[in-house]
């Protein structure tokens, strides 16, 4: 059987985490000193406006480009400098823009820094993960909202469980370029954008309902704008922090009052306790904010510190060290399993592939040298390789690449899906060719590791032809004369002939891809 590598201990990190918002983006640099635990080493921020860049035909910008490049090549200079593990992730413009990949690619190659582009639902649960290590609320049933430069996630959490999220198109930077661009600001508009809020709240709002929450809290920058103008209305002394204070449905009130008064950018700009940078963008969010107030008769919101650069902090130390076998911090490997389980895939098969596969990469890493990110890419490729025989056996690698390519798994970023998606795609039949779909659009270093891991793939399948799980071990000896043999032990005197024959022709592949021979042998 194979033997499973131990959960490592926790080796103490710096991280630099980089939300590329689409209203601002931000980076925050921490030491990790436990999985529960960091210290805050430095934090920048700048706002580039993503969401009011992308042009007629849904396209971010060049202008949009250089701005985004001058900000992360600051950021990395800093991160670089204090020796810190980066990782950005990008949120709603990125997810929207038609030239979302090519800006991203761009990016890498003027920055060196990979921006791995979320799900709006991803993007719920990291903020949601965020929360819980800021705020005692593990065990309460928690409503959160963070309403952002391009869409506002909902999350109903408990015991580190989403019961429920969501990410809508109601973003402060959207709602403004599309209601609020007169100055000043019409009563047509605000009935205009009320409603509009209301209609696409409403629906989303009664399964929050339905399900119940405890307590609310507030992670965005809009909420803690509204929380300052209360103060400064009130002429009350800033808070030390505003962590875990809490802003009432009456202040809210309060601040929609102000900010209807000031019905110009230049009187906003003045309202104390308004950041003059917020003052184009806050009414937008203010009435996002009032009418999930108003709708859920909430009373009051605890505001958090901590959201979506934090969980992105503690889902890369829960990334790091995650094995076959998985538990219940591995947000991925629940998420593949309850993903394959929907298609009633033969998990006993499925197990038996995967087992196969992360041997087979752990005792040829002295020919690929790939990073422990494809081992896990091929943990979930080899566990969802059938899925498609839910529609279907014929053609059922490309109905598989479909179901993962457009699925969107807690854990997983859009560009992961799409590697695991295309591993899958040619785990049999033919591999790759340079026109394919998905394929075509990833860099040289991609498509190699995409077919290292697919050739893998392709070799253990046919190693559990006969579904009985009839192979026991596989191990991997590099011979002197430099062909690779391939060693098979066999589960007590069971006959393999249908395993050897399928491997035999896909040894193939194999051979192309590692460049070597590799030889078949049967050991007692």
């Amino acid at each position: 059987m194979l033997n499973l590598p131990d959960r490592k201990v926790f080796e103490k990190k710096r991280i630099a985490a980089i939300d590329v918002g689409s209203n601002s983006i931000h980076m925050l640099i921490v030491d990790m000193e436990s999985i529960n635990s960091f210290t805050i080493i430095a934090s920048e921020k700048d706002q580039v406006r993503l969401a009011a860049s992308i042009d007629d035909d849904g396209n971010l910008t060049s202008d949009a480009l250089n701005k985004t490049i001058v900000v992360l090549r600051k950021m990395k200079e800093v991160a670089d400098s204090l020796k810190a593990q980066i990782r950005a992730v990008g949120t709603s413009a990125l997810r929207e823009a038609k030239n979302s990949s090519d800006f991203v690619a761009k990016l890498y190659k003027k920055t060196g820094i990979d921006v791995e582009v979320i799900s709006g639902h991803e993007e719920a649960r990291l903020v949601y993960l965020g929360v819980q290590q800021g705020l005692p609320i593990h065990g309460k049933s928690t409503l959160i909202i963070d309403i952002g430069g391009g869409s506002t996630e909902i999350v109903v959490g408990q015991w580190g469980e989403e019961r429920f999220a969501t990410s809508l198109k109601l973003g402060c930077v959207r709602l403004t370029q599309m209601f609020l661009a007169s100055d000043p600001l019409s009563d047509e508009h605000l009935r205009s954008l009320e409603l509009y809020i209301n209609t696409r709240l409403e629906p989303v709002l009664s399964e929050v309902e339905r399900i119940g929450f405890d307590i609310a809290v507030g992670s965005s920058g809009t909420i803690k704008a509204i929380k300052s103008l209360v103060l400064g209305i009130l002429n009350t002394p800033p808070l030390q922090t505003m962590h875990g204070s809490v802003l009432t449905a009456k202040e809210i009130w309060l601040a929609k009052e102000a900010l209807l008064k000031a019905r110009s950018l230049k009187e906003r700009k003045q309202l104390p306790g308004l950041d003059t940078k917020r003052a184009e963008i806050v009414v937008a969010g203010l009435f996002v904010l009032s009418s999930i107030t108003k709708i859920l008769g909430i009373r009051e919101w605890t505001i958090s510190l901590t959201a979506l650069r934090e969980g992105i902090l503690f889902d890369t130390i829960l990334r790091d060290g995650v094995w076959l076998q998985g538990d219940t911090t591995d947000v991925r490997w629940r998420s593949v399993r309850s993903f394959g389980q929907k298609f009633h895939i033969d998990e006993a098969h499925a197990f038996h592939i995967t087992s196969f596969a992360i041997s087979l990469f752990d005792q040829l890493l002295f020919k690929h040298n790939l990073s422990s990110a494809w081992r896990e890419f091929l943990r979930s490729a080899a566990y969802l390789h059938e899925c498609g025989l839910f529609i279907g056996h014929t053609g059922h690698h490309k109905h598989t690449f479909y179901f993962i390519r457009n699925a969107s798994l807690p854990g997983f970023t859009t560009r992961e899906m799409q590697i695991i998606a295309t591993i899958v795609r040619y785990h049999r039949k033919r591999m790759p060719r340079e026109s394919d779909e998905v394929y075509c659009d990833f860099d040289k270093e991609i498509q190699k590791a995409v077919n290292i891991c697919a050739a893998i793939l392709r070799l253990s399948v046919s190693l559990d032809r006969g579904r009985q799980g009839k192979i026991q071990e596989i191990i991997v000896r590099e011979n002197s004369n430099s062909k690779m043999s391939l060693v098979v032990y066999l589960r007590a005197t069971h006959d393999i002939e249908l395993e050897m024959y399928e491997a035999a022709i896909e040894k193939k592949a194999f051979e192309n891809v590692f460049s070597c021979s590799l030889e078949l042998m049967l050991e007692q």
